[in-house]
C-alpha cells in the first residue's frame, strides 16, 4: 500500500481560524499530523516574544516529536485560514504507516532535517536582531546629546560592542 492509501485510512479533524491546535510546552498526547487542507502558523517563544517561524501548507507532515519520544509541545501551532483539514496519526498508526510504505519514513526524515534547518536559521537570526537592536540603543547617543564633546578625542577607549561600553555623552 502506497503513502496516498495510508492518508486515506487517517482520523480526520476540522478547526477554525484562531483555533490553537496545540500551545509550546503542553504534554503532548503522542500523536502527529498530516495538513490536508488549510493553512496553519508555527509560533515559538524566543526570549519572552512569541515568533513565528514558519507557515505549514497542505501535503506537510507535523507534529512528530510527540510519536518520537511523547515530550511536550516545541511549538504553538495556529489555524490562519478560515478552516483547516488535519489527519491525526497516532503510534499505532506512524508504525502501520512506516511498514506499508517506506517513501513515508524517508519523506519525513527529509522534511525534519529541512526544517531543522531552517528553524535554527531563523532563531538565530530572530536573536541576532535582538542583539543588535540591544547595542545600537547603548551606541546611540541619546535624542537631546548629537554631537560627542569637545575634547573627548574618540568615542570610547573601550569596544563599543561589549556589555560594558559605555555611550556617547554620558
Amino acid at each position: 500500500m502506497g503513502l496516498k492509501e495510508s492518508l486515506a485510512k487517517l482520523s480526520m479533524i476540522n478547526i477554525k481560524r484562531g483555533e490553537v491546535l496545540f500551545k509550546e510546552g503542553v504534554p503532548s498526547n503522542g500523536a502527529m499530523f498530516f495538513l490536508f487542507e488549510g493553512q496553519l502558523d508555527i509560533y515559538k517563544q524566543i526570549e519572552g516574544k512569541h515568533a513565528k517561524l514558519r507557515s505549514i501548507l497542505p501535503g506537510e507532515f507535523f507534529g512528530e516529536m510527540a510519536i518520537i519520544n511523547n515530550s511536550p509541545r516545541a511549538a504553538s501551532i495556529v489555524v490562519v485560514s478560515e478552516t483547516a483539514k488535519l489527519g491525526i496519526i497516532n503510534r499505532t498508526t506512524f508504525v502501520q504507516m512506516s511498514q506499508e510504505s517506506p517513501e513515508f519514513l524517508f519523506l519525513l526524515l527529509k522534511k525534519v532535517i529541512e526544517r531543522l534547518y531552517e528553524t535554527d536559521g531563523k532563531i538565530r537570526a530572530i536573536k541576532r536582531k535582538e542583539d543588535e537592536d540591544t547595542m545600537i540603543a547603548k551606541v546611540v547617543p541619546s535624542s537631546n546629546s548629537s554631537e560627542i564633546p569637545e575634547g573627548s578625542g574618540s568615542a570610547t577607549s573601550v569596544d563599543p560592542f561589549s556589555d560594558n561600553a559605555t555611550p556617547v555623552g554620558e
